[in-house]
């Protein structure tokens, strides 16, 4: 049964708005409890808990579920409305449960709710997001609305680790699906929607030089160092604000010692590009560089391992949508390009995409880490009353 032949437009909207108004403080409640529930990236026996706990609520919002393993990482769970695989597209929910603080963070840190938010590592970024997936789908079980299309939830444990494990299944899924719905922060405390994303690069530049004594002999020496400098200096001049690329030289490593001329040097760098042009363009400028400082050979490696959201027909199609399904809540939404890369990068490629729908609030990442409770509220209606509006048209995809 579809949004249209249930109930006339905007009389489902209302109700799912009522309903989640109604749940402000289990939702607080769950957050802070989910929060609670440490899962760093690197600690792959924590997911177990975690990801039980959420499956359990899935389960009584009348999803599968199935906790996939992972080999050097968490694994991750996967939900799905029983019946999915007679259906010829799905509705697809990204998120993660992997954050950036170590184990102990939450004795350290404690989070707490006060002023209307809730503050706590890895509340933001993103168990917002994965606390408003379960709600949203129990909100429709409960409210007897049925999505328009089978809904099929993927929760990773290596999203900021660049996505190694879960990246090929997310393809697989995002190929299945008529939209996609990526749970990641809001843009900023104004909760903005990220419907294009920037291309994410990382590239090792490699010098070797000779080494020599910086005293006695330096004309024999080559400095890897020198050259290093240079090259800095050369890919650096490569940002264009204007045009939305970025490369900047974030790590540095050089030398053996003050009188030693330097044998060996290296530079970390990371590349934002807006398109894929974009992204190509640069990715041969800096490619092309060689080495200038007589003596020392210059080697690169890497390239770009996200390729941009951009905003194609399909997105373009979704996020108008999703303005709709907003003002018929009552919310105002605008949305804005994010430097950042998600697994919305890889998902956009396939299927209409938009990011950014998880939680409001601001500091991801940082020890004043925060989620806006009324905000989450909204976005818990919001992604249910997109889950249960009518599928995009079959000529919006990529």
């Amino acid at each position: 049964m579809t949004a249209s032949e249930s109930e006339p437009e905007s009389a489902a909207e209302q109700r799912i708005r009522e309903w989640a108004h109604a749940h402000r403080e289990p939702l607080a409640q769950y957050l802070l409890e989910l929060v609670e529930l440490e899962t760093p990236t690197e600690n792959p026996e924590t997911f177990d808990d975690f990801f039980e706990r959420l499956a359990s609520d899935l389960r009584d919002s009348g999803l599968e579920t199935e906790r996939v393993p992972g080999e050097e990482t968490g694994g991750r769970l996967e939900a799905w409305t029983p019946g999915r695989d007679d259906a010829d597209e799905i509705q697809l929910v990204i998120g993660h449960a992997d954050t950036v603080w170590p184990l102990g963070t939450v004795d350290e840190n404690p989070p707490e709710i006060r002023d209307g938010v809730l503050e706590g590592p890895g509340a933001l970024d993103m168990k917002g997001g994965l606390t408003q997936a379960a709600f949203a789908l129990r909100a429709l079980d409960e409210l007897s609305l049925e999505p328009s299309l089978p809904v099929h939830v993927l929760i990773s444990s290596d999203e900021e680790i660049g996505s190694p494990e879960s990246k090929p299944r997310i393809i697989e899924l995002a190929k299945q699906a008529n939209r996609v719905f990526v749970l990641e922060p809001a843009s900023g405390p104004e909760g903005k929607i990220k419907t294009a994303r920037k291309a994410v690069g990382h590239f090792t530049v490699t010098i070797e030089g000779k080494a020599a004594h910086a005293g006695l002999e330096p004309e024999e020496g080559a400095s890897a160092t020198e050259e290093l400098g240079t090259v800095i200096h050369r890919l650096h001049e490569l940002t264009d604000i204007d045009s939305g690329i970025t490369v900047n030289v974030g790590q540095v490593e050089a030398g053996l010692r003050s009188n030693v001329v330097a044998p060996d040097a290296r530079a970390e760098v990371d590349v934002r590009a807006p398109t894929d042009d974009a992204a190509e363009a640069v990715a041969e400028e800096i490619r092309s560089l060689e080495a200038t400082t007589p003596g020392t050979e210059l080697t690169i490696d890497g390239g770009f391992g996200r390729p941009p959201m951009e905003p194609t027909a399909g997105n373009r199609l979704l996020w108008e949508r999703v303005q709709t399904l907003g003002d018929r809540l009552g919310l105002t939404l605008e949305g804005t390009r994010s430097g950042g890369a998600s697994d919305g990068n890889d998902a956009s490629r396939h299927a209409p995409t938009i990011d950014g729908f998880g939680a409001v609030g601001d500091g991801a990442h940082q020890t004043y880490e925060y989620v806006q409770l009324d905000a989450l509220v909204d976005r818990v209606a919001l992604l249910a009353a997109c889950l249960h509006d009518e599928p995009l048209s079959t000529d919006s995809q990529p």
